[in-house]
């Protein structure tokens, strides 16, 4: 069992103050299939809630259904202890006090930080067409970053922002919208709904955000974290409610409670850490893909050589080069200087096809953008790869197509394992499944992985390990860049930690832990 949450430097008892939101037996069908079973859920003010569970439990479909994109079927509401007439509708909450920070932040790249906050302002003020006074609205934002400690300049544009200034920016402005939005001049305790906000940020940026957390649950307000990470949740979290099947299947204490103590929540079943095998992988001394002197806009002069059989995985701080590392590798980006040569033959400005065809797959960080096409099936996902070989007399082979589909689908656990869905309505973890096993099914010698389980539940994590372990035991060389280092611990032969775009030290076999890997980055760093 993994060790109790410990009290942080400077953590208090926390007293929870009155009910924010106070759900009861709310349940939401689709086609007469319940997603949302019944669900209980209270929130008070002052304190962080973690909403976990496993993809498909339930927690987007609450999500929604709170923000009005669903309309509940059954149930209660209700804010500050009045119930709410139900269909909410899309501001039915919003208007009462509740904001949501959602994965995507809502932000426009090419408008500034003070237009973000203005359109709020002038579009809850309402009226008549009229000059946006600048300047007030500059001195607004400018006090609302301040109060916040959100360095950042009102008129900078989004592109120009760190990830996790964007994050703070949405949480900043939604917070913002609510107090606009108090009109009786009495400040109730918000609720702010965060929806995976740390998916995207490097590890070392996380801590910056939650302090902005810590920050609104002093002020009294409430959060509700949704989030996959468990150290995360058992970091920053008061109390968690776990959904499974559309149902709270319980709500704790965060202090005390243990890291596996909520994976068995979550899962329903007891089930054992995922490890390397003790005796390790039977790694070849054959090269199979070789790089030197490889260069781009961060990585810096890379000598690297995989070997068939291992798991390297690579690490570092945002900006030290692990980002744009496997889109070199892969062709994605074109390399300043530097040479890439597979099973002993150099590629000539690598390119995505080149690449494949030389049996080398991409599974890279941005599923939605570079690694599916949401709008068509799973069938159509899964089946690119093949479509060059699955003509026969002029006509594609789709019977064999949808076959093959169905029968990966079924061996990964792909939830629904339906070829004909529609690759958007799956969950982030099956959809994460469903195209590892597309390129598992090409029988790859080499597996570039960017991420890979960013996003997923603790499940899906679990069965992404296996997989790769398989492919691993198969003959295969796969490179995991990622700044998870739980991952690095559970899955990786061998680690290189990159600092400045150059790999500053590796760390082999049972050394891998999180601790050492700690160390030697920002030691890395600050070298």
């Amino acid at each position: 069992m993994s060790e109790p949450r410990q009290a942080q430097t400077g953590d208090a008892p926390r007293v929870a103050g009155p009910e924010v939101l106070e759900i009861s037996g709310l349940v939401k069908r689709f086609a007469g299939v319940p997603a949302l079973g019944g669900v209980d859920l209270t929130v008070r003010a002052g304190e962080v809630h973690g909403l976990l569970g496993a993809n498909g439990c339930g927690k987007s479909t609450l999500i929604k259904t709170l923000a009005g994109v669903h309309d509940a079927d059954e149930g209660r509401v209700a804010i500050h202890g009045q119930d709410v007439p139900m269909p909410f509708g899309a501001d039915g909450l919003r208007t009462r006090g509740l904001s949501f920070v959602h994965q995507d932040l809502g932000l426009s790249d090419a408008a500034t930080v003070l237009e973000h906050f203005a359109l709020d302002h002038i579009g809850v003020s309402g009226g008549a067409v009229r000059r946006i006074p600048w300047e007030a609205e500059r001195r607004r934002a400018a006090e609302l970053l301040a109060r916040f400690e959100v360095a950042v300049d009102p008129d900078s544009r989004v592109d120009q922002l760190t990830p996790v200034q964007r994050a703070m920016v949405a949480i900043v402005r939604a917070v913002a919208s609510q107090e606009v939005l108090a009109r009786d001049g009495e400040r109730r305790p918000q609720l702010l709904i965060l929806d995976e906000p740390t998916v995207f940020l490097p590890s070392a940026d996380v801590g910056i955000l939650f302090r902005l957390v810590d920050r609104l649950r002093a002020d009294g307000d409430a959060v509700i974290l949704v989030s996959h990470d468990l150290d995360e949740v058992l970091e920053i979290c008061d109390r968690v409610t776990v959904l499974r099947d559309g149902k709270n299947v319980g709500t704790r204490d965060v202090p005390g409670l243990s890291r596996d103590e909520l994976v068995e929540l979550i899962l329903g079943v007891k089930i054992g850490a995922v490890t390397r095998p003790e005796d390790g992988t039977q790694r070849s001394p054959e090269v199979v893909l070789s790089t030197r002197g490889l260069s781009g806009e961060r990585v810096r002069g890379l000598d690297l050589d995989l070997h068939p059989g291992e798991v390297v995985g690579v690490t570092g701080l945002a900006g030290s080069g692990i980002e744009e590392l496997t889109d070199l590798l892969y062709g994605v980006r074109s390399p300043t200087g530097g040479t890439v040569s597979v099973g002993g033959e150099d590629v000539a400005r690598p390119t995505p096809s080149r690449m494949l065809g030389h049996d080398v797959v991409l599974l890279p960080a941005d599923r939605k953008a570079l690694g599916s096409a949401p709008r068509l099936t799973v069938l159509e996902n899964m089946s690119l790869p093949f479509l060059r070989g699955s003509f026969r007399g002029g006509r594609l082979r789709w019977g064999a197509l949808r076959q093959q589909a169905q029968d990966t689908c079924v061996r990964l656990h792909v939830k629904p394992a339906d070829p004909a869905a529609l690759f958007s309505s799956l969950s982030g973890g099956n959809q994460q499944k469903a195209l590892l096993g597309k390129w598992l099914d090409t029988k790859p010698d080499v597996m570039l992985l960017a991420e890979p389980t960013q996003g997923v539940d603790v499940g899906a994590r679990r069965e992404i390990f296996r997989l790769v372990r398989e492919a691993v035991a198969g003959g295969a060389a796969v490179l995991c860049a990622t700044s998870d280092y739980e991952q690095l611990v559970q899955l990786a032969d061998r680690v290189l930690i990159f600092a400045d775009g150059r790999v500053v030290d590796e760390i082999a076999g049972d050394a891998i832990t999180k601790d050492a890997l700690t160390t030697a980055i920002y030691a890395g760093a600050a070298a």
